[in-house]
This record gives structure tokens, sequence and C-alpha cells, in this order.
């Protein structure tokens, strides 16, 4: 055994040798698992006694197995409790290593084995054209380290063997070459010559993929590294890689614009001359007959903004007879031919980039960027346009009040106009980008309420023949559609909202009510961005003029105007399920936002409605509980309590645990508060059906509230006669209004507390109603305590005093001896001792030594005393009924009943400046103290001996039974 841990210590080297044997004791276990059924059961009927290693693979081979067969991508996904972990692969990787066996795995599997680890190596959210097609059949789990090591060291297997590389594999090096790189500690001595080491490898692995493959996240890695770098050299390699993917790709993603455009803020003229030359090449290479090569069809461009994004992409030109094509295409030669200066390629080039940088919030545009004496070209107008644009929706409402930035755009909208101006009667282009040009204007001259460049722009327009076209054209129709809403969008904001100028307007455009309806939609959708207000009225006035908005235009507007004029398309018939529970949670976010306006109570009567039809069957998703549960608040507090719990029970009956708990109880303590008593009984109703076990937290939390003052309403109830009863103690339930609880689910605790609640309160009347409704429902144990609470509730009233109130008492005592079989206990005599020393000028002190020595006669402990000699030596007194202590039970407990009794006699002689008695009694409370706790003590010793004695009995019963046997 000893040799054997040797040999394989050696064998797998080292240290690290140590932690690969736990691996492989780790992993034995799951190799069965891994392993088919199928051979293991056909394997185990072939098992006989006499060769009992036959059934399955031998220890040797198991790992192997198991790794052949987890890369062999199998067409169903095992059962998740089956599935290996990535350490069980590496180690069944390390096993097969160890043994020799990594022979048996050919190029494809140990391909799968990198694209596996690497994909385990990098951000779950990643969507390469290489990610493992394996990974759904790897066990689910936090990935807390990275394999870029083991991805290498299997590449190097596979290149030892004498096999070629595939491009994944290549890929995956590149990624862990890159992963060891530390940008922080570039331009450091010691670390400079390992990072051009790494990146000359990455590089050496990319160039031989990166023409074949083009999926943006395999090239943005490689560039951001090298751009990261501060050697120049390295930032020649990123240049060159730039032009690569210029002249190969077929289209350009965005992600690969980004890393273009900071590669053309971070380099100067001489040095972007290969990537303006790739661009030149790239625009202007003889079209491809097979169509368009850029793998999708190019939206028609309506206005400077969609013209500018089909620009920026450098699509490759295309022999398609398509217009808006052709057209791009055209610009794109004339904006960087080869003819065209190198300087003006890159002015367009930085255009592009401030046009994909801007932000909307402080692009720093100036005069010399727009010329504004016409000499800006097509490519300029259109870009600067699109800027504009981008500035103003950004803006928003607020650039109407900035008349700084307000007047500053209007003259650059103006000089771009003249500067359009002078273009089209000296060259000749496409009424396509013409028509966008116009329509971006028409925009801009709403947005900046600028009556007279709107007339310009109509003038013109009409002038260059602009509105001729076919509406049912595929490329005309959007154009003519869009140019026709930004022109009515801006008449509207220039000119106002009236119902009759935009019905004229409608009909100068076209006769057809349907493009009538797309072109007052897509002026509706670009006014919700400007101005809500305006767009609701436009929006009113087609409706009532029998145009169909779109329904997603008319769900945008929903969402963005206030919450008066939300909630009315709540009954929108063309609104889907999502789209109303989308509306519902932008109404729930207004009523946060302005929670203390008031609002119109048919206002929320909708809101209920609508949620009561929309979850009448279903449940609502779980992100939108915390809207619906404020929706539900609102409601209770406006009223319409009754209407939530509608929508509360239907959802609890299809998802009983939807709601939050402390949701639902501040719906309760929500009801009591508003007086809303029946909704706060089926609230409970509701909740101890869903939820048996709350109802102790309800009864608490409800008999709680009963000492608000706020609820006084309800002890003024029940002087109310011939009235329908929903006060306290109604019927067969205990406050049936208030507190919700039935008389089978109360208890005397309960009764306590609400009793207590009711004195505290000050409604006696009501506490002595809500007394004699639960007296025959309470035992008498209980039935005292309740009479005790009530008794004592006498004392806490600040009138009436003295006399009175000792006369009050008892005359309440004697009320619940004869009516509710009240039994007087020691606790009822120390009330009534309280109540008598505070009558100070009935009982002066001598009376009050004389009462003292009644109770020590009548058993209290006296300490050295005793009741033949009591303390002062005074004549028993003559009492009848109320304190004849010879009918109270005999038990007297020093922590219930002497010591508060003694405690009151203190503070009573003391305040009638009998020091001397006052020293007597604090003598006897501190003998009984001791005494108290001594006998505590012998309880306490008492009990730990008989469970001792238990545990010794035990003990020797089980000898007994072991000797027995």
């Amino acid at each position: 055994m000893l040799r054997w841990c040797l040999s394989t210590v050696r064998v797998l080297g080292g240290v690290d040798g140590a932690q690969r044997i736990r691996l492989l004791s780790s992993a034995s276990a799951h190799v069965q698992e891994c392993l088919p059924r199928s051979t293991n059961t056909s394997k185990r009927s072939l098992r006989t006694s006499n060769d009992p290693q036959e059934s399955g693979p031998s220890n040797s081979t198991r790992a192997i197995s198991a790794l052949r067969e987890i890369l062999r991508s199998p067409t169903q996904a095992p059962d998740p409790s089956r599935k290996p972990t990535p350490n069980t692969i590496r180690s069944f990787y390390i096993s097969a290593k160890a043994r020799g066996q990594l022979s048996q795995l050919d190029s494809a599997m140990l391909s799968a084995l990198i694209g596996l680890f690497g994909t385990l190596s990098v951000d779950s959210t990643s969507r390469c054209v290489y990610i493992s097609s394996l990974l759904p059949f790897v066990k689910d789990g936090p990935v807390t380290r990275d394999y870029w090591a083991f991805v290498k060291e299997v590449a190097s297997l596979k290149q030892q063997r004498g096999l070629t590389l595939a491009h994944s594999d290549r890929y995956w090096v590149m990624r862990a070459e890159l992963a060891s790189l530390s940008p922080s500690k570039d331009g450091q001595p010691d670390y400079t010559h390992a990072f051009d080491r790494s990146l000359s490898r990455a590089r050496k692995h990319y160039l031989h993929f990166s023409r074949y493959v083009f999926d943006p996240d395999v090239h943005i890695p490689y560039l951001t590294a090298l751009l990261s770098s501060t050697d120049p050299l390295h930032k020649q390699w990123a240049i060159d890689a730039m032009v690569s993917i210029l002249l190969t790709h077929p289209f350009l993603h965005t992600k690969v614009l980004k890393v273009l455009l900071g590669i053309l803020h971070d380099t100067d003229t001489a040095l972007l001359g290969s990537i303006l030359s790739a661009i030149s090449i790239r625009v202007t290479r003889f079209p491809s007959p097979g169509g368009d090569t850029t793998g999708a069809r190019i939206a028609v461009p309506v206005d400077a903004t969609t013209v500018t994004s089909a620009l920026s992409v450098f699509p490759l030109p295309v022999a398609s007879p398509s217009p808006d094509v052709k057209a791009i295409t055209e610009l794109l030669h004339e904006a960087f031919s080869s003819n065209t200066p190198l300087a003006h390629r890159r002015s367009n080039l930085l255009l592009c980039s401030l046009l994909y940088n801007c932000n909307g919030s402080g692009v720093p545009i100036s005069s010399a960027d727009f010329p504004l004496d016409g000499g800006a070209s097509m490519w300029q107008t259109l870009f600067a346009l699109a800027i504009l644009e981008q500035v103003t929706r950004a803006t928003g409402p607020a650039l109407l009040h900035d008349r700084a930035l307000r007047g500053r755009i209007q003259e650059m909208i103006r000089s771009l106009h003249e500067s359009w101006l002078h273009l089209m009667p000296n060259e000749s282009h496409p009424t396509i980008i013409s028509r966008a040009v116009t329509t971006s204007l028409f925009r801009l001259s709403g947005v900046v309420v600028d009556p007279k460049l709107f007339t310009a722009c109509l003038e013109s327009s009409t002038n260059f023949g602009l509105w001729a076209g076919d509406f049912s054209d595929t490329v005309e129709g959007p154009q003519l559609a869009a140019m026709a809403a930004m022109h009515l969008a801006a008449l509207v904001q220039v000119r106002g909202c009236r119902a009759e100028l935009v019905m004229k307007t409608l009909n100068y455009y076209s006769t057809d009510v349907q493009h009538q309806s797309v072109v007052v939609s897509a002026a509706i959708k670009d006014l919700i961005h400007r101005d809500v207000e305006l767009a609701r009225i436009l929006y009113n006035i087609a409706v009532h003029g029998g145009r169909e908005i779109d329904i997603d235009t008319a769900y945008s507007l929903a969402r963005a105007l206030p919450l008066s004029h939300a909630v009315g398309f709540l009954k929108h018939e063309r609104f889907s399920r999502a789209q109303v529970g989308g509306l519902l949670s932008s109404i729930a976010c207004l009523l946060k936002e302005t929670r203390h306006q008031h609002y119109d109570a048919d206002l929320f009567n909708d809101i209920g409605i609508s949620l009561c039809n929309l979850y009448a069957i279903s449940p609502p998703p779980i992100y939108f509980r915390g809207h619906l549960q404020l929706l539900l608040a609102e409601l209770c507090s406006r009223g319409s309590g009754f209407q939530a719990m509608t929508i509360i029970a239907k959802v609890i009956k299809v998802y009983p645990a939807f709601f939050q708990f402390s949701f639902l109880l501040r719906l309760v303590r929500l009801f009591l508060r508003r007086k809303q008593f029946r909704c706060a009984l089926r609230m409970q109703k509701v909740l101890v059906n869903a939820r048996g076990g709350c109802a102790v937290n309800l009864r608490h939390m409800v008999t709680t509230r009963l000492g608000v003052t706020v609820s006084r309403r309800l002890s003024t109830n029940i002087f109310v006669t011939g009235r329908k009863s929903h006060t306290l103690f109604a019927g067969g339930c205990f406050w049936a209004a208030g507190t919700l609880f039935k008389s089978a689910t109360s208890s005397g605790p309960v009764y306590n507390r609400a009793l207590q609640g009711l004195i505290y309160a000050r409604r006696p009347h009501a506490a002595k109603v809500a007394f004699s409704r639960v007296a025959s429902k309470v035992n008498m144990e209980s039935r005292t305590i309740l009479g005790n609470t009530l008794l004592h509730g006498v004392l806490t009233r600040p009138v009436p005093r003295n006399g009175r109130r000792v006369r009050k008492l008892l005359g309440l005592l004697d009320n619940l001896v004869k009516d509710q079989q009240f039994a007087p206990d020691r606790i009822t005599i120390n009330i009534i001792l309280k109540a008598l020393m505070a009558w100070r000028t009935a009982f002066d002190y001598q009376r009050l030594r004389a009462l003292f020595d009644h109770m020590i006669r009548g058993g209290y402990p006296a300490g050295s005393y005793s009741p033949s000699h009591p303390p002062f030596s005074t004549p028993p007194l003559r009492t009848s009924g109320t304190l004849t202590l010879s009918k109270l039970p005999p038990y007297i407990s020093f922590e219930k009943h002497a010591k508060p009794m003694f405690k009151m006699f203190i503070k009573a002689f003391y305040l009638r400046n009998d020091v001397e008695a006052a020293r007597t009694v604090v003598e006897i409370l501190k003998v009984e103290q001791q005494e108290a706790t001594l006998q505590r003590e012998k309880r306490s010793v008492a009990r730990l001996k008989g469970r001792m004695k238990a545990e010794s009995k035990m003990t020797r019963s089980r000898r007994d039974d072991d000797s027995c046997s």
C-alpha cells in the first residue's frame, strides 16, 4: 500500500499530487453514474460467481470511459442529479492522464473539452459562436474560479499528439492568454516581457481564425487587450486587425464600430491611413452579383437618423435594384472613395463618431462643425441633423424652457436648411435622401416651434415634388408616411391642435383612412416624447374622427400620461393582457409619486374593475406583486375596500402565497383605522382560510387596535338601540367589527387584553358590556382574571376620587358577584386595599395599622409575628362581605399576593409620616423574601434530585437487562 502511494505521488508530481489524489477519490463516486445504464445492465447479466469483474469496466478504465461518454455530446440531457460537475470532469482527465490513457481521446473530444472549460471560464451571459454545446450537460452552480490553465494544458496535449487545433481551440487558447494579462502592470520593467509574450501568443492564434469568423464577441476581447497597452506596436496590431475586419466582414456589428471609433479618437491621421483606405475599398468595391451580403435587409430610411444609422455600419455595395440601397451606396462612395481627400474622409468618420457618442446632454456642437455659409456636404448635413435630433430627443420638453439652447439649435437648423437648399439644385441627390432630410427638418422645426422654418420646409418640399409618390409602394410608402407624420406633428406644435385643422391636413395627405391612421399614429408617437398633452389631444381628435390608432402607440401614450388620463385607457378593448398589466404598473408608480394628491373616486373604481377582470382566472406575475400591493392599499385607503377584498380573494384562491403576510396585516390595520369593519372581517376569514397559522398574530394585532382612541365609535354604538349590531362582542362574535374573533377561537388572555385596551381608552361602559357578554363563555379562573381587570380599571380613572371611587368599586364588585358569578381572590383584595389606601381622609395611620393587623390575622405571612400576635396589636376589625378573608382560597403566593400588599402598605405609611410602621413592614418583607428564596432553592434541589433518581433507576434497569442477556 505504501509503495502504491509513493508511486502515485511520484507520477502526479509533488505537492499538487496530493490535491489530485483527493480529486480522484471524490470523482470515483460519479463514475458509475456517468457510465451508460444499458452497458452496466447488459454486463451485469453476464456476471458469474467465478468471474466477478466481467460485468463492467475495471478500476483502471472507469475514468477514461466516463470522460469519453461525457464528451460524446449526448442528444438528451441527463437527470439533473446525475450531471457531473466541472471538477468531476477535470478529475476524470487527471486520472486518465496518470494512467496514460489520454490517447483514447480523439481530436473532437479534446476540442469539446477545451470548449467546455473555456465556456465555464467566461461570463455566463456571453453569446459567442464558440460557446460549448456541452454546457447544458454539466451541473449548474456558481463558478468561483477559471480553468484557463487547464484549457492551455489540453491544447498543448493536442499539439503534442500532432493534431491540428480547430478555430474554436485557438479562440479559447487566445482567451486564456489574454486572461493572464494585467493592464495595470503594463509598463513595469519586470512585467513588460511577460505581457509582450502573452500578447504575441494570443496574436498568433487570432490570425489563424480571424478571417473566417464574423462574430463580434470573437474579435472584441483581442482588440480591447491591444488597445489597453501603451506600446505603439500593440496599437498598430489593433489597427491591422481592424483593417482585416473592414475588408472581410460583410456587416459591422455595433460592438466593432465602438472599437473602431475608439481607435479613431486616440490615433493621429498618419496611422489612420490604413483604416480609411480599408473603408474606401469596402464601400467602393465592385458589387457582388449574389445580392445583399449584409445578411439582413436594411430598413427603409425615413429620416436623417435612420439614414445615418445605415451609413454608419458601412455596408458592402450590393447590385440591388432597391432605390434606398442604391442611395446609401452612392453616399458612402461619395464620402469615402479614394478620390476624396484624406482629411475629408477623416472628418466624415469623425462625424460618425460624434453621432455614436451623442448622449444628448452636452455634446460640444459649434459652428465649426456645421458651416453657416452653405458649404456643408450632404454627408455633413445628414449627420448634423441626426445629431440635433438626438440632442432634442434627450432634452425633451425642457428645451422650450431653455432659451439659450433653443436659440442655438434654431440657428443651426436654419443653417442646415440653407445648406440643403444649396445642395438640391447643384447635385442630383435621390428623392429618398431628400425626403429623409425634409422629415428631420419638419421634426426639428416643431421642436423649436419655429413657424418661419416650418413654412420654408413645406414650401421647399412642395417645390421639389417630394409629396408626389405612391403610399402603397414598399419604399415610398414609409417615407411619405413619415414625412406627413412629422409635418402633422410640427403643424400642431406651431399652429395649435384644432380638430378642423388636423382633419383637413389628413385629407390633404391622402383620402385613404388607413393611410391617415398610419400618419396620425406616427405623429402621436413622436409627440409623446416632446409634449404628451398635445399627443393626448391629437389622439382624441383622431379617435373621434374615426381614425384607428396603432395599439402600440396608444399603449405608449397611456403609460406617459398623468394618472387622471392614464386610467381611462384601462378600458381600451384592444389592449392585451400584458399591456394592461404594464399600464397598471405605470399607474402604481404614479400613485406612489403623487400619493397625497386628491383623485376622484371613480378613478379608483376603474382601477379596481380592471384588476378584477385581469386576475379573475390566472394570478398576476410575481414581479407585479409590489405594484399590485400598492394599488390595493390605495384602493382600501380611498374607500374601495370591498373591491380590494374581491381582488385579494381571487388571487389567493389561485395562488395562496402570492401576497406578503405583512402586507395583509397592514391592510387589516388600515381597515380598522378607516372603520371599514366588514372588510376587516372578510380579510380575517381570507387569511385564516389561506394560512391557518396566522390566527394568533391576527388576534394579537387586532386586539391591540381595540384600544386606539380613533375607534371610540365602537363603544358609542352599544348605546344605540334598534341598530344592526356590528359592534363590540355582538352576537356570537368577540367584537365582530373590531377584533374579528369568534368566541370559539378566543381565550381568556385575549379577552383580558381587549378589556385593558377599552379601559385605557377610557371606555369603562364598553368594558362592562364586553365582560357581561363573555363571562358565561369562560371558565371560573378566566372570569376572575377578567373581573379583576375590570375592577382595577376603576382605580386608573382620574375621576371619581376618594370616597366616590371606593363606593363605585365596591358597587361594581357586588354586581359582578351577584350577576356574573364572579369569585373574588386575593388579587381582588389587593385592588380593594389600593382603593382604601388612596382615601387618606378616611384611613389615617391608625386605621391603616388596624387594617394591616387584620390582614395578618387573615393568614398573610408576618415574619417573626403571628396571627395571634400581630405587629401593631390593634383590636380586631368588624368586617363583613368585602374584606372577609376566610372565604378566599387558602393558598397565598408571596410574589403575587403578599409582596404587592406589603409594598402598598409601606408606601401608604410613608405618605402618612408613620415611619415606624413602614419600617416594621419592611422588616417583615425582608424576612418573608428570604424565606421565599430558601423555599424556591429547596424546590429546585428537590426537582434536581428527583430527576437524578429517575436517571439512576433507568441506568440500573439497563444494567440488569444486560446481565440477563
